[in-house]
């Protein structure tokens, strides 16, 4: 399922049968997708869609999911919902990314002290580096939720 940043499935919106729309994560300024509060609002936050948002469900979102002529009745929300009890999250990203540099950097520089007959300063060494590779990965990532 290709999710939008308001919850409905790409596939069943009109726009994409109409204009052979990519989807809106995809699409830039522009296009219908351009005027779209939500999607603004989103990519403003820098959230890939509204079921990561603090105010999930905000009054914006839900009037567009009631809304008679582009509402699903609320599916939106309930797959949101889903979608997001089902993600990791953020803070479980970060600290996966840090405690799996600090891992790989224990496991070289162990390995490497071994060889070396300096086994504790040089794991010290690379738990360090690896630490600090889990945080720039985290930097780079552009993760600023």
């Amino acid at each position: 399922m290709l999710l939008s940043r308001c919850g409905i499935d790409c596939e069943k919106c009109i726009n994409r049968r109409e204009c052979d729309c990519p989807g809106c994560t995809e699409l830039e300024e522009g296009n219908w997708a351009g005027n779209c509060e939500i999607k603004k609002c989103c990519e403003q936050k820098f959230l890939p869609h509204c079921g990561k948002c603090p105010a999930f469900p905000c009054p914006l979102l839900r009037n567009t999911a009631f809304d008679p002529e582009e509402g699903d009745d609320g599916e939106r929300l309930i797959d949101l919902k889903h979608i997001t009890e089902d993600e990791p999250s953020h803070l479980e990203t970060v600290a996966a990314r840090v405690i799996t540099g600090f891992l790989a950097g224990a496991v070289v520089g162990a390995i490497l002290g071994a060889f070396s007959g300096n086994i504790l300063p040089i794991t010290l060494a690379g738990v360090l580096a690896g630490t600090a590779i889990g945080i720039m990965v985290n930097i780079f990532k552009g993760d600023r939720q």
